[in-house]
């Protein structure tokens, strides 16, 4: 039993030593910066078998197809060097990446994974490409002018970067300008010269337009523009501060039952739902706007207002033609109301496809 045993011993210490290993100088290489532009990156991990026994590297699995791996294809012998090779393309991968290659062998799969790692500079673009919407001798970075969530307390002002890609001077008086009353635009600069960046003044006055929520206007700088350009906003009610007892004193909405769940529906039923809508402030409730995120939906109110501690119903109209599947709608209600002056309504429900 005891010469067993150790026959067992000696055969688990010989399989013990004779285990392969791949020792790598280093696991994980930083490149540092690199040009998108600037081609293939390589980096080569070098590795000793310090194992007692041949070893052969069958594959290197890349995390992504932007790296492509390669390796010592012989069988190296313990004591030999070897290495895996990691290609890296930057094109079209701007910023930050880690990409890892995991090593396998002839003794099955290594616990070796590898990582490259570094920067990528976005390639340079052309003024065509920075500014890609034409307008007639300018081009613009993008087809919607956002101004952003504006009150009706005074016009804004924003800029917008424009390129003048045509060969003669642009100046504001060239311009054919077609725009609503409440928008104006200016250059910063007297004159663009040809291939010249400069700055657009549009100026918004959110009373003229006399509307609230979310709002857009086409313009066109040209008559030979060939793309419309909008105008976006998104326009709220100012109030100034007021003190504890004005806010006490102020109108307040207040919404009973702000959202109705449809269940299950039909494609095609019109739907017709009623909230309450309750002035339980001290001064009189004005709407400003009702606007729904769907066109699906209309609505109707008796009156634009409500007295004090009155209520009155809204009736929305739900069309659910050529509708399928889970609905999530909304109602948005503006009113003169300091603390909450936007407030939501929802519709939710599942429409199914109407039998033949």
């Amino acid at each position: 039993m005891k010469l067993l045993l150790s026959t067992v011993s000696v055969l688990f210490l010989l399989s013990a030593q004779a285990q392969p290993n791949l020792s790598f100088e280093i696991t994980d290489y930083n490149f540092g910066e690199l040009n998108e532009e600037g081609g293939f990156a390589e980096y080569t991990f070098k590795f000793v078998n310090s194992g007692d026994v041949p070893i052969k590297v069958t594959a290197v699995k890349a995390s992504c197809g932007c790296t492509t791996p390669g390796w010592t294809k012989e069988e190296v012998m313990p004591g030999d060097s070897g290495y895996v090779k990691a290609k890296y393309n930057p094109r079209n991968r701007p910023g930050r990446f880690r990409k890892s290659l995991r090593v396998s062998t002839t003794h099955g799969p290594s616990n070796q994974t590898l990582y490259i790692s570094g920067f990528v500079k976005p390639k340079p673009k052309t003024p065509e490409q920075e500014f890609p919407i034409l307008a007639g001798d300018l081009r613009l970075k993008y087809r919607g002018l956002n101004m952003g969530k504006i009150t009706t307390e005074r016009p804004v002002e924003k800029s917008f970067d424009v390129f003048n890609y045509s060969d003669t001077i642009v100046s504001l008086n060239s311009l054919s300008i077609s725009l609503p009353e409440h928008i104006t635009v200016s250059l910063v600069q007297e004159f663009l010269n040809p291939r010249e960046v400069g700055q657009m003044i549009v100026t918004y006055d959110p009373i003229k337009k006399g509307d609230y929520g979310y709002v857009s206007d086409m313009i066109e700088l040209t008559d030979n523009s060939e793309e419309s350009l909008s105008v976006i906003a998104v326009i709220e009610e100012y109030f100034p501060e007021m003190t504890a007892e004005e806010l006490d004193n102020a109108a307040k909405l207040e919404i009973i039952d702000r959202s109705y769940d449809l269940g299950k529906v039909t494609a095609g039923e019109k739907l017709e739902i009623e909230f309450e809508l309750k002035n339980v402030g001290n001064e009189k409730l004005y709407f400003r706007t009702i606007k729904s995120n769907c066109g699906c939906i209309t609505y109707e109110v008796k009156n634009k207002g409500i007295k004090k501690g009155k209520s009155q119903m809204l009736k929305v109209f739900f069309d659910t033609s050529d509708m399928r599947g889970n609905q999530y709608k909304s109602i948005t209600i503006y009113s003169n109301d300091p603390v909450a002056p936007t407030q939501i309504i929802t519709i939710k429900g599942n429409v199914s496809r109407a039998e033949n």
